[in-house]
């Protein structure tokens, strides 16, 4: 079974690389990531993985995050993985989702862009780590 890192207040590259895998893990099913991205949040003080599609929407977060859950059960012993309590799932119709695809056109590419204490319409950013920001999946 692959090995969950510990999530905290330090965004590590362990935790990059980890969701880099998982997002391109999730690319070869029908999971139609629109984004991904590491968010901080000052109050709880840690970070926390989000994905976001259309599919959350339409068949429900249940049903994404066994797509999620099926992913982390394709990674390797020696790979290092995430845990389900530190992903969260939105639809495309997410604020947090709208406002940074404002700022962010990636396409399916992957961007692996670190924005830090920044405002982007308005809203302010302590910390995120962004993969992708597609809104046209």
């Amino acid at each position: 079974m692959a090995q969950e890192i510990l999530v905290s207040e330090s965004l590590t590259a362990d935790m990059i690389s980890a969701g880099e895998s998982l997002l391109k893990k999730l690319d070869k099913t029908d999971a139609k990531v629109s984004a991904t991205f590491w968010l901080f949040s000052p109050e709880e003080r840690s970070w926390k993985l989000f994905f976001s599609s259309e599919l959350v929407k339409s068949e429900g977060p249940k049903k994404y995050y066994k797509k999620i859950v099926d992913a982390l059960k394709t990674f390797k012993e020696q790979e290092n993985t995430i845990s389900l309590n530190d992903i969260g799932v939105t639809d495309n119709s997410d604020k947090m989702f709208l406002l940074l695809s404002n700022e962010f056109h990636t396409g399916q590419k992957i961007l692996k862009k670190r924005i830090h204490r920044e405002t982007i319409n308005g809203y302010f950013i302590e910390d995120a780590y962004i993969y992708r920001i597609n809104l046209h999946t």
